[in-house]
């Protein structure tokens, strides 16, 4: 009795499907099967249990094999067509051997023996109830398993999607959104100087101040806009079928009010501004949307801009398509040529120094001027090419001169960390004095790389060099930073200069950087000198040196 109730747990959940021609057979197994299984549904002969089967699911199907239209065997066949892994019991008389081969051939999981047995059938159904049982668990456990393993590939993917520092989607998930949507408009936000924000209140409170700004976007963006974090300072928001004008207004609202927040920040108040661009459309809208940020900022900070069509890109595009081959030759066949412009010291008159100043000749003898290819080579990475070749031929004309002379570097020179080494070469290589060289760099070329800059530099003047700074007074110029330099001369920028008979801020501007640049004991160089009157004005305010076309445009030998 205790093996049946045992039997009964295992099988009370189990849904069957009996076969038999012979009723009275049937009634008595199906009162016996009542009492095992969930449900009992029986069928007459093969056909009636296969269109059964076929409407519904049977956890153990159990067949007769002698049955009229389709007897066991045909039946078990067939099924086993349908699901190979339908579980289907045989019963069969002990004297009906060559069927019970047929049906062990066919693939019957067990058999139940006539006249009925109920210990033997006892033991059949438990093996059978249990394999079930066991693959029961199995499906289940593949069930839970696929789904826990969905789960983390879903999370793994929005992991992969997702800025660790923001929350935000990245630029991964913006370039997934951008191609599978079309009619769109980007917004591009941008926070202005934020690399003063690393500088002044640490890397961990810049990036507390990233987070506190993407939930203030969030808080701003509404159900259908999307917003994402790329890197940087640089978070867009896409929108799909919202008006323009909307688009405009809200975003405008947003940066007044972006203006007028102060975010609290460990223990700092920090206030920002933030200057956007739009694009419009369904075909690069990031890099419009770039460009038209760049140019705004060229007018300064907290700027509302739109991209207005591919003049400026196809401009460029045409520029870079031109100028790569030609600067590539340049370089491999050293057709880029200084030309120098003399630097006269005011208080005699005389020239006293030289700035080398790149073109590029090509093979039908045209002069290239700088306007022309030094972007193109910047974003081509050649610049560092560019200098050596200068380096080397100036050098080779001022090696028999007393004169001294500047070359100019740029940021790229100094992230590529070969300066020291090859001045130091040339300087042994043409028998020059250190002391004749100086190193004209570009102010504010990047704040960022100031201890890298200021190391080489150092080094530098440890051997005897010079160091200029260019263009002080523009818009990224550091007095801080200049003074970590220990620079030799400071070069007013020549927009100061070019007027400074005419505009007193200029004169004032001029006269400052003047007095800053003696208080360090730099020489101080005015740029753009184009006039007497200009020139007196340098004189007047104590300028060391001038530079300009009032003595001489720049020239191919000195």
């Amino acid at each position: 009795m205790d093996n049946i109730k045992n039997l009964i747990e295992q099988t009370k959940h189990l849904k069957v499907l009996y076969v038999e021609d012979d009723e009275s057979t049937r009634m008595e197994f199906v009162s016996l099967f009542e009492l095992l299984f969930e449900t009992v549904q029986t069928a007459e002969d093969g056909v009636d249990a296969l269109e059964k089967y076929k409407e519904d699911e049977f956890d153990l199907v159990i067949t007769d094999i002698n049955m009229p239209r389709m007897n066991g065997i045909e039946l078990l066949r067939t099924i086993k067509t349908i699901d190979k892994l339908q579980k289907v019991i045989i019963v069969t008389a002990y004297n009906d051997a060559e069927h019970l081969l047929e049906a062990i051939q066919a693939g019957a999981s067990d058999f139940i023996l006539k006249p009925l047995d109920i210990d033997l059938l006892e033991k059949s159904l438990i093996k059978i109830v249990q394999t079930i049982y066991a693959e029961k668990l199995l499906v289940r456990y593949n069930d839970e398993l696929e789904k826990a393993l969905e789960e983390k590939t879903k999370q793994l993917i929005d992991n992969l999607m997702r800025d660790d520092v923001t929350g935000l989607l990245n630029r991964k998930a913006l370039n997934q959104k951008l191609e599978t949507s079309t009619n769109k408009t980007l917004a591009l936000v941008n926070i202005d100087t934020f690399d003063s924000i690393n500088i002044t209140y640490g890397y961990k409170n810049a990036d507390m101040l990233l987070k506190a700004f993407a939930t203030e976007l969030q808080n701003f963006c509404t159900h259908d806009a999307s917003l994402f974090y790329i890197g940087a300072d640089e978070f867009v928001i896409v929108y799909e079928n919202t008006p323009f004008d909307i688009i405009e207004k809200s975003l405008k609202e947003l940066q007044e009010t972006i203006k007028e927040k102060e975010f609290h920040i460990d223990n700092f108040t920090i206030k920002c501004t933030i200057s956007i661009a739009l694009a419009q459309g369904s075909d690069y809208l990031l890099k419009n949307a770039h460009i038209a940020l760049k140019e705004s900022h060229k007018k300064g900070k907290s700027r509302f801009t739109s991209y207005n069509g591919n003049i400026a890109l196809e401009k460029f595009q045409h520029q870079i398509k031109e100028y790569t081959p030609l600067i590539k030759e340049a370089v491999k066949e050293f057709l880029i040529v200084p030309y120098f412009q003399p630097i006269v010291e005011n208080a005699t008159g005389k020239v006293e120094k030289f700035e080398a100043l790149a073109r590029i000749v090509d093979s039908s003898h045209k002069t290239h001027q700088p306007a022309s290819f030094i972007k193109v080579a910047e974003l081509t990475g050649m610049i560092p090419d560019i200098t050596h070749i200068m380096i080397d031929k100036t050098f080779q004309v001022f090696q028999n001169t007393n004169y001294s002379f500047s070359i100019n570097i740029s940021q790229q020179d100094l992230n590529d960390t070969y300066l020291v080494d090859y001045f130091k070469l040339k300087t042994e290589q043409y028998n020059i004095d250190p002391s004749h060289v100086i190193v004209e760099i570009l102010e504010g070329a990047d704040n960022n790389e100031i201890h890298y800059e200021i190391e080489q530099l150092q080094k530098l003047k440890e051997f005897g060099f010079l160091i200029a700074i260019d263009d002080f007074g523009a818009e990224n110029s550091n007095f801080e930073r200049v003074h970590a330099m220990n620079v030799d001369f400071i070069k007013i920028d020549g927009q100061f200069i070019k007027d400074i008979d005419t505009n007193e801020k200029s004169y004032n501007i001029a006269k400052t950087i003047t007095m800053f640049a003696h208080s360090l004991g730099a020489k101080v160089v005015a740029e753009f000198v184009h006039s007497k009157e200009v020139l007196d004005k340098i004189n007047e305010l104590g300028i060391d040196y001038s530079q300009g076309y009032y003595f001489s445009e720049p020239k191919p030998s000195i």
